[in-house]
């Protein structure tokens, strides 16, 4: 990774942080890209237990965790081990008084162990001690297509600037979606060829993206059987109920910042630009400008936030929600 230049450490500072051996006893991570935070633990991991399974490797979550629960593993002595590593994924789901009590660990912690407090919604809260070390695991604007760029050459192979504005114009920002379909690419080129935009015409969007275009398409036009079918492929696919809102949100956020853009009446090479899109990408999309009034967007956001939510959150399988956000967003309103 080569991020452009930030006042926040990010990925790269981690890992010069962890090439020593003075790894500290409490790291504050941020951010959105999953992915970073992902290989960052698996190298620290790789550091300090090398390429054993270790069982000192405990990993909590912010929703269903206690902060006692996270202070007394961090305070435990590790198991024939000189270290342990425990980790709270979505810290931000901690309760208050649960991340309060964990505050006298994080000004006095146990030096045989490191604890890693992950806020997955890019901005952690107050905590007393503020020299605790902390790293932001974002992208900078307009650095994603540097990112998949890198992506790909540590698989091995190059992809153009123009294929992955494109790539990145119908998977999102992810990085690990983003790794995903750069795997998957991998299979496709010629030996010793860069990924081009055709690849991405050719591959992605038919071999992957098939099935989410004719559900975006169904929905525009308000067919609730199509819709129905091409949501009922994606899961037979595999498709996560997650995966296919996520890519709903893009598309919709892709819409409306398109169409203000155009309602500005900016010159389509600056949209495009902006948008970071490809002009046969931008084709696809400008399809839907005019069936979408911003009161439009605006529900259909309303609904998709609140999908996430019980996706998230609820007992009753996810198919069911995802089943009736389509059923919704197929609803003709007067």
């Amino acid at each position: 990774m080569k991020p452009k230049k930030s006042t926040k450490a990010g990925f790269d500072e981690f890992l010069q942080e962890i090439s020593s051996a003075d790894i500290k006893p409490v790291y504050i991570f941020t951010g959105d890209q999953i992915h970073l935070v992902e290989k960052a633990l698996s190298e620290l991991r790789t550091k300090v237990f090398g390429n054993e399974d270790d069982m000192n490797y405990v990993v909590f979550h912010g929703d269903s965790a206690s902060g006692e629960e996270i202070l007394e593993n961090a305070s435990t002595v590790p198991m024939f081990s000189s270290k342990k590593i425990v980790v709270v994924k979505n810290a931000e789901k901690l309760k208050a008084d649960q991340l309060k009590s964990l505050e006298p660990y994080m000004e006095s912690p146990s030096p045989q162990a490191t604890l890693i407090m992950i806020f997955s919604d890019g901005k952690a809260p107050k905590i007393k001690n503020k020299k605790l070390p902390r790293f932001d695991f974002s992208l900078q604007k307009g650095n994603t297509v540097s990112a998949v760029r890198e992506e790909a050459k540590a698989l091995g192979f190059t992809i153009t600037p123009k294929a992955a504005q494109t790539l990145i114009s119908l998977v999102g920002e992810d990085l690990k979606e983003l790794n995903n379909e750069l795997i998957k690419l991998s299979l496709y080129r010629t030996e010793g060829s860069a990924i081009e935009i055709e690849d991405i015409e050719n591959h992605t969007r038919k071999a992957q993206f098939g099935d989410i275009f004719a559900l975006i398409n169904a929905i525009s036009k308000k067919n609730k059987k199509d819709a129905q079918r091409a949501l009922m492929d994606l899961e037979e696919q595999g498709e996560e109920p997650l995966s296919v809102l996520s890519r709903l949100i893009w598309r919709f956020r892709l819409i409306w910042k398109a169409k203000e853009l155009t309602d500005e009446k900016m010159p389509k090479d600056e949209i495009l630009k902006e948008l970071k899109m490809s002009s046969g990408a931008f084709y696809y999309l400008s399809q839907d400008l005019k069936k979408y009034s911003y009161a439009d967007i605006t529900r259909i956001m309303g609904l998709l936030k609140d999908c996430d939510k019980k996706l998230k959150m609820s007992y009753v399988p996810r198919d069911f929600h995802l089943t009736k956000l389509v059923t919704e967003l197929c609803t003709k309103r007067p």
